[in-house]
């Protein structure tokens, strides 16, 4: 029983990670004057999960549980409509907030492979350190922006780091996960 959750989430950790390098490899073919259709699908999208997740509430039982996904679900809704109606500075406030997760994530892996690979003297963990303060590098240049400043050349710099950094979460999972045979 254990094993199975612990191979769900597994799946889940890198399936998490195979929508990222869909939604990265989607910013980087978009043209330049797509960029506003892009960002307006991506408010109409968090509007409709938003009504997804509301019709849900209203068809599951009362419970506290429920009560928090539909807190869940107003905050995704008002998240889209705060996209459409601000669509000029949505790609500034996302790389902003992707530069701090990429720093997050980098931090977080630093210590995780610092402390669990290392210790159980797992091959090639120096690569993770590796690729840990490569992230930590991606995300100071995406919350400075030193070479871009349209709107295109910035969704293309954070479609390149979320590429990497689903490709790099792959690699950790893959590496630190403690059972070889899941």
């Amino acid at each position: 029983m254990l094993f199975q959750e612990l191979g769900k989430l597994k799946r889940g950790m890198i399936m998490s990670s195979v929508v990222m390098m869909a939604a990265g490899i989607l910013m980087l073919i978009c043209p330049e004057r797509y960029v506003s259709v892009l960002v307006g699908a991506a408010g109409y999208g968090l509007l409709v999960l938003a009504a997804v997740m509301g019709f849900e509430f209203l068809s599951s039982k009362r419970v506290l549980i429920n009560y928090v996904y539909l807190t869940g679900a107003l905050l995704v809704g008002i998240l889209g409509a705060a996209v459409l109606f601000y669509r000029n500075d949505v790609l500034r406030v996302l790389g902003l907030l992707f530069g701090i997760y990429l720093l997050v994530e980098g931090l977080s892996e630093l210590f995780n492979t610092w402390r669990y690979a290392r210790r159980a003297q797992r091959k090639g963990w120096w690569i993770q350190i590796l690729l840990s303060l490569l992230l930590l590098l991606a995300g100071l240049v995406v919350l400075t922006n030193p070479w871009w400043d349209t709107p295109g050349a910035l969704m293309k710099a954070i479609g390149g780091m979320m590429l990497f950094s689903s490709a790099v979460s792959i690699v950790h999972v893959i590496m630190i996960w403690p059972f070889k045979n899941m």
